[in-house]
């Protein structure tokens, strides 16, 4: 009986053990959550900033035409375009928002910090992916990734409603990781496709050029400012920044892939931390970089 009993006891700790995972595994979880949280934001601003080309360049091809008619129309067009312009394909749109959903629920899961509503935050992020991974698979054509990762957030047990369990965090960890390899798997394949496409290439080189021709049609008609001037050349960084900014999130993109991978193994095979801290440092300066030319993109002209 005692036999039986020691047996039942090393199991147990042999399971547990199994189970845990150091506080130095937890934090590189955390860092990649911190690094890839909000990285929507960096392939929208892309789209974003040429919208904001378009328009000014175009400003001054309607500022070259001396018919009111013609010159209202054009300031229209632009309007339109503006609109249309800010959109995003629902692919690439819902890709977005995975993949912040994903890093804010990681986030979560490898948080230190006591909160009293941690069990309600948990219940919406899990319920919020789900709902996202659910209307990306309803999207023909798209590349179907696992369902139910979110209810791994949702089911995080509480201690007195304010802390999580210790261990029950590591476990949570374990089980959300793998399971959301492939969906990460998927959704920077979409983003790499969004960015390298023909597409993205065409539309820099089009505002590029129409840089160029519009601020002519200005010059034909109007005798140039110093602000005028500087204008032009604003327009030009921009789009040399645009392209900078395109190269820096393929990169990231890419590093974001890499990192998760490192990541899965680390915490499947108790691997050296050095492999996903190098790929961590990586990412982190890939989005440091991105920060800065979208930074330079945001800067108020004068």
């Amino acid at each position: 009986m005692k036999k039986i009993l020691f047996i039942a006891a090393a199991a147990a700790v042999l399971c547990s053990s199994c189970a845990s995972l150091t506080k130095s595994q937890v934090t590189a979880v955390n860092q990649f959550a911190r690094t890839s949280n909000h990285f929507s934001d960096y392939p929208s601003k892309i789209l974003f900033a040429l919208a904001d080309v378009r328009v000014k360049r175009g400003l001054y091809f309607a500022n070259s035409l001396d018919n009111t008619e013609p010159h209202i129309e054009e300031l229209n067009n632009l309007y339109a375009a503006q609109k249309e312009d800010y959109r995003v394909s629902a692919k690439a749109d819902i890709t977005f928002q995975i993949i912040d959903k994903y890093a804010q629920s990681l986030l979560l899961l490898s948080s230190d910090k006591h909160a009293a509503d941690l069990a309600t935050q948990a219940g919406n992020f899990g319920v919020s992916l789900d709902s996202l991974i659910a209307t990306y698979n309803s999207i023909p054509g798209a590349t179907q990734v696992h369902k139910g990762i979110g209810g791994i957030v949702g089911s995080i047990i509480m201690a007195g409603g304010q802390q999580i369990i210790r261990a029950e965090q590591a476990s949570a960890i374990q089980k959300f990781v793998p399971d959301a390899d492939q969906m990460i798997g998927v959704m920077t394949g979409n983003l790499l496709e969004f960015l390298q496409s023909g597409n993205i290439a065409l539309l820099i080189a089009n505002e590029e050029r129409g840089i160029q021709s519009n601020y002519k049609s200005f010059l034909n008609q109007r005798k140039p400012t110093i602000q005028n001037e500087r204008d032009y050349l604003e327009l030009k960084r921009d789009i040399d920044n645009i392209k900078m900014l395109k190269d820096q999130t393929i990169a990231a993109t890419q590093n974001l892939r890499i990192a998760h991978s490192q990541l899965l193994k680390e915490i499947a095979q108790k691997k050296d931390l050095k492999e996903v801290m190098a790929e961590l440092q990586t990412l982190y300066e890939n989005v440091k970089n991105i920060k800065s030319t979208i930074g330079e993109l945001n800067t108020v002209k004068k």
